[in-house]
């Protein structure tokens, strides 16, 4: 399945999942009772008020501050080159995508040492230009750019999950 094809499932089960979660009005025979007691009139279901409060809820992201922190370190990390911190921030195993191949990096010290063929210019870039509030989010994770980078919440853990090259 390529990009275009899951991308378009990602739009189409987000578009499905937002229909389905409605806002109900309560309403009284009597519009002047309306006044009376706001709480009996408007009730809400509760995935709404969290996705606004959380963004990255549908990801499996507990915490939008803890993902924003998370984020503007990784990208400072990745900005300064600070391997061994950017390392620390993966969720293990890493899957890197490139040429149609899918590599596995299972620890730390692997990834520390292939960091310049997966953290490459082109990726560090995309990186660098992402701004939160535009990423994309769905069931898979965070992504960043056009897939380069997705992150997730793993163990109670936001990492890197995947590189896509």
């Amino acid at each position: 399945m390529n990009k275009t094809s899951k991308l378009m499932i990602s739009i189409a089960l987000a578009g499905a999942a937002f229909t389905a979660s409605s806002w109900t009005v309560l309403t009284n025979a009597n519009a002047a009772a309306a006044t009376t007691s706001t709480a009996q009139q408007y009730t809400t279901t509760k995935a709404p008020a969290k996705q606004a409060d959380n963004p990255y809820a549908v990801a499996g992201i507990s915490s939008a501050k803890d993902f924003h922190q998370f984020f503007f370190k990784f990208q400072q990390a990745v900005q300064h080159n600070k391997k061994s911190t950017v390392a620390s921030m993966v969720n293990y195993p890493l899957h890197v995508n490139s040429n149609g191949k899918t590599h596995t990096i299972k620890n730390k010290a692997t990834f520390i040492a292939k960091y310049d063929s997966i953290m490459t210019p082109e990726i560090k870039r995309t990186l660098a230009y992402a701004i939160e509030e535009d990423l994309f989010v769905n069931w898979q994770g965070v992504m960043v750019g056009s897939g380069e980078l997705w992150f997730s919440q793993s163990n109670g853990k936001i990492g890197l999950d995947a590189v896509n090259l």
